[in-house]
Formats: structure tokens, sequence, C-alpha cells
């Protein structure tokens, strides 16, 4: 195996232990967690955990870049069944529509970083 395949295998386990951490930290009860207290600290915390995780996927799959659409739909969906689960099924959680929107900023903010790093690599690629 060589090297970009195996970094390429690197940041999808990365991307896949990350999104499964978020995933189970979502899912258990909120009185074993806790969080700093001021106000929307939650919300900045929905925000980042969303950035990084879709720059994590865009990394470990580059050509998702092409077919973004339908790679946002997915990040998206994912943070959307997360709030239901929360709703229906974790005790001391609830699903807010707030933090559907803070993850959907995540994602957004993460594809905007993406798409402004890779234009500048592509531009210093050209200039060589």
């Amino acid at each position: 195996m060589n090297i970009k395949n195996w970094s390429k295998l690197n940041f999808r386990l990365v991307a896949l232990i990350y999104t499964l951490g978020i995933s189970y930290i979502s899912l258990i009860p909120l009185n074993d967690m806790h969080l700093p207290n001021f106000n929307f600290a939650d919300k900045i915390v929905h925000f980042l955990l969303y950035f990084f995780m879709s720059i994590l996927w865009l990394m470990a799959y580059p050509c998702l870049w092409k077919k973004k659409k339908i790679y946002f739909i997915v990040l998206v969906a994912w943070g959307i069944m997360i709030e239901i689960l929360q709703a229906n099924f974790v005790q001391g959680r609830s699903g807010e529509i707030l933090d559907v929107l803070f993850n959907t900023a995540g994602i957004l903010f993460g594809f905007y970083i993406n798409y402004k790093f890779a234009k500048k690599i592509i531009i210093k690629k050209k200039e060589i």
C-alpha cells in the first residue's frame, strides 16, 4: 500500500470514528455530560462538531466535492436523525430545530473553508 492510499484510509478511519463518536455522545443522557455554562454554549458545540465532521469527510473522500449536494444532504440528514433520536429515545435530551440549524451552519462553513482551501491549492498547482 502506497503513502497516498494509506493517507486516504487514515482520513476515512478518522472521519468514521469522529462521526460515530459524535453520534454516541449525542445519544447518551445529558445528565452524564458537563458542558460549559454560558449562553448558546451547546449551539457553538453543535456548529464546531459538524464543521469538523464535514471537513473530515471531504478530506477522506475528496471526490465527494463533485457530489456536494448529495454529501450535504447526507450530513444534514444525519444531524436531523440524531435530533429525532434524542427527542424520542434519550432520557434528558430533546431534539431542537435550533440544533439542526447550527449543525447545518457548521456543515456549510466546512464546505466554504474546504472550497477556499481547495481553490488555493489548484491556483498554486497552476503557477508551478
